[in-house]
C-alpha cells in the first residue's frame, strides 16, 4: 500500500527540537517501591471511582481497591501490599482537591505481585470483554487517560474497519512508549491479537515516527510472523504526528469531520501501550496499577525510562533520578 521509503505525514504541524537521544537508549528500570502512595479516585477521564476499602484494611498489590463509579470509569487497584492510611482530600496535578485512598506500605513485604487467574477471552461475548476491560483499570496510556473499554466498546451502527496503533510519541523529550514497542513487541502483538479477534478489522496499521528505527524494525518482523492484517507504517517526524486524527490522515489520507469520531471513518485508534497493558491482563491477570514514564530534560542528574507505580509522589521519582542539578534552580 505504501511506497518504499516513502514516509506518509499531515499537512502543517511544527517541527520542535526531540531532545529523544537523553533516554532513547536507556531501557525501562523498576522504580522502588516508596513509602506511602495516594491514589486519586478520579484516575482517569470520566465518573471517579468508588472506594471499596476504608481506613485499616489490609490491602495486597493487585487487590481491587476501587470499582467503576459508572460506564465511564474504571477499577482501582492497588499497587502495593500495604495498609489504608485514609481516603481523604488530596491536591491533585490540576491543583483540584479530590478523594483519595492513601496505603501505606507495609515495609516487610516481598511486594510479589499475586496475578488473579486470566480470563479466557476466547469464551466471552463482546459486552465480557468489555466489561474484563473496565475492571482491569486499563486507560489510555497516551496521555488523555481515557478508559480503554469505552473506546474499545464499539456503538451500534458503527463500523471499526481499520485498528491504529499509536506509537508516534510526536511529543519532544518522551521516550515511554519507544521503549515499550523495543521491549515488548511480544504483548504488542498478543494485546493487537485479542482486540482484533473482538473486532474483525480489515486492516491494522502501526503508525511509528521515523526517529525510532529499531522501534520499527522490531515490530515490523513480528507482525509479519503473527499472520495478522498488519503493517507497519514508518511516519515523519512532526508534531502533533500522534494526535489521532493527524494521524489518521496521515496514514489513510481521510479527514474526521469536526466534532466526529475516529469511528466516524471506521477507524479506532489506540496508543500502543495501551495495547501491551491489554496482554498483560487477559494472560497473566495483572491489572494497572503501574506504568512507563520518562523523566528527563537537562535539568534531571540520570534522566531514565522508569515503570512506576500509580500513586507514587514526583518528588520521589525526581529523587530517584538523582534529582534537579543546582544549575536549574
Amino acid at each position: 500500500m505504501f511506497e518504499m521509503g516513502k514516509k506518509l505525514t499531515f499537512s502543517h504541524g511544527i517541527h520542535p527540537e526531540e531532545y529523544k537521544e537523553l533516554t532513547a537508549s536507556c531501557a525501562i528500570e523498576r522504580m522502588p517501591f516508596s513509602e506511602e502512595y495516594v491514589l486519586p479516585l478520579g484516575q482517569h477521564i470520566g465518573a471517579p471511582s468508588k472506594a471499596l476499602v476504608k481506613k485499616g484494611d489490609a490491602v495486597k498489590r493487585g487487590q481491587l481497591i476501587a470499582e467503576p463509579g459508572g460506564f465511564v470509569s474504571v477499577a482501582l487497584h492497588s499497587p502495593v501490599d500495604g495498609t489504608v492510611l485514609g481516603i481523604e482530600l488530596t491536591e491533585t496535578p490540576n491543583g483540584a482537591m479530590a478523594p483519595a485512598i492513601r496505603i501505606k506500605t507495609d515495609p516487610f513485604s516481598t511486594q510479589q505481585l499475586r496475578p488473579t487467574p486470566p480470563e479466557a477471552f476466547e469464551q466471552m461475548d463482546v459486552k465480557q470483554f468489555i466489561r474484563s476491560i473496565q475492571m482491569s483499570g486499563l486507560v489510555g496510556l497516551g496521555g488523555a487517560a481515557f478508559p480503554a473499554h469505552v473506546k474499545f466498546s464499539i456503538p451500534e451502527g458503527k463500523t471499526c474497519k481499520y485498528i491504529m496503533l499509536n506509537g508516534c510519541e510526536c511529543e519532544p523529550f518522551l521516550t515511554s512508549d519507544h521503549r515499550t514497542m523495543v521491549e515488548q513487541p511480544d504483548a504488542i502483538i498478543d494485546g493487537t491479537a485479542i482486540l482484533q479477534h473482538f473486532l474483525k478489522a480489515e486492516k491494522i496499521f502501526v503508525g511509528i515516527e521515523a526517529n525510532k528505527p529499531d522501534a520499527i524494525a522490531i515490530p515490523t518482523e513480528q507482525f509479519k510472523q503473527s499472520g495478522l492484517p498488519a503493517e507497519v507504517v514508518p511516519l515523519q517526524v512532526k508534531y502533533p504526528q500522534g494526535a489521532e486524527k493527524m494521524l489518521i490522515t496521515a496514514i489513510l489520507n481521510k479527514e474526521v469531520p469536526s466534532g466526529k469520531l475516529p469511528l466516524d471513518v471506521e477507524t479506532l485508534v489506540s496508543n500502543i501501550s495501551t495495547i501491551a497493558a491489554l496482554s498483560q491482563w487477559f494472560r497473566k491477570g495483572i491489572p494497572l496499577t503501574e506504568r512507563v514514564v520518562t523523566v528527563t530534560g537537562t535539568a534531571v542528574h540520570r534522566p531514565a525510562n522508569l515503570l512506576v507505580p500509580i500513586g507514587t509522589s514526583m518528588q520521589e521519582v525526581v529523587a530517584h533520578c538523582g534529582g534537579i542539578r543546582s544549575e536549574a534552580s
